[in-house]
């Protein structure tokens, strides 16, 4: 004769020498979880942590017009003269003197215009990605040519109250006698991708080492409200990557301050005007 028992595992339970209660039960745990924690957490959370690689390579962006190579690149600065702005302002009218000029004195070669670039317009969020200085010079309208009489000589700077203040940047390869430091724009190349283009924006800001004053610079000759002026203060620049290079347009629908024309003496080619003006405020 057989007698059958059920026996629930759950309640079941054994005593041990030292009086421990142990179930018995089938259900299983999981122990030494150590690698399991290091696969798929510790790995995990520190490739989160971890910059991606980047290539900081960068390449050189050429300026461009709709249709054709930019041969120059010109930068107009126009300050304020007892609160009225000066157009043409020269730099007698910031503070230079003829003596600065003739004698390249630091005051002179080491002011400068620098173009901040950044990724937004947004005041309150953009990041500056770039920075261009670009140093007082003079070109050849700023001196005096041949066959004037004297006691002027063929080649010295003309009076301060005579040259603008304006920086022209030109194409090494059109023009061998130029100033050619600010005429490109160099960024990551691995930013760019054929027919996707990028757009920066740029603030400009003038440091006058005659003066010690640092002007900030927007794209209107009028005062505003400073709710209205945030909106004044950049000039964006569309960077792009076509089958043959790396270029940049300086756009002329984002502002008013830009303007293109026809090359002189290259008729097939373009020049580019960005007129810059002190900051006035209501």
């Amino acid at each position: 004769m057989f007698a059958k028992f059920k026996i629930n595992m759950s309640t079941l339970t054994a005593t041990t020498a030292t009086t421990v209660n142990i179930p018995i039960n089938l259900q299983y745990q999981i122990v030494d979880n150590g690698e399991l924690v290091e696969r798929v957490f510790v790995e995990t959370e520190t490739q989160k942590s971890v910059n991606p690689i980047l290539d900081y390579d960068k390449v050189r962006f050429t300026p461009v017009s709709e249709s054709s190579i930019i041969v120059n690149v010109n930068y107009n600065l126009y300050f304020l003269n007892d609160n009225t702005l000066s157009i043409p302002t020269y730099y007698s009218t910031i503070g230079f003197d003829d003596s600065d000029i003739n004698g390249r004195k630091n005051t002179f070669t080491e002011s400068y215009l620098n173009l901040g670039f950044y990724d937004t317009d947004n005041a309150m969020t953009q990041t500056l990605m770039s920075e261009i200085d670009i140093f007082s010079m003079l070109t050849k309208d700023d001196l005096y040519p041949r066959g004037i009489p004297k006691p002027k000589m063929a080649g010295q700077p003309k009076p301060a109250s005579q040259i603008p203040v304006r920086f022209n940047l030109s194409n090494p390869l059109f023009i061998k006698d130029g100033f050619y430091e600010g005429y490109y724009i160099y960024n990551y190349k691995d930013e760019y991708t054929i027919g996707i283009p990028k757009y920066l924006y740029m603030r400009a800001t003038y440091f006058n080492a005659k003066t010690g004053k640092i002007i900030n610079l927007m794209t209107e000759p009028f005062p505003f409200k400073i709710d209205d002026l945030v909106n004044k203060l950049h000039t964006r620049y569309k960077l792009f990557r076509d089958q043959t290079g790396f270029f940049y347009q300086i756009d002329d629908t984002y502002s008013n301050n830009v303007s293109y024309s026809v090359n002189a003496g290259l008729p097939n080619n373009s020049d580019v005007l960005v007129k810059l003006y002190q900051i006035q405020a209501l």
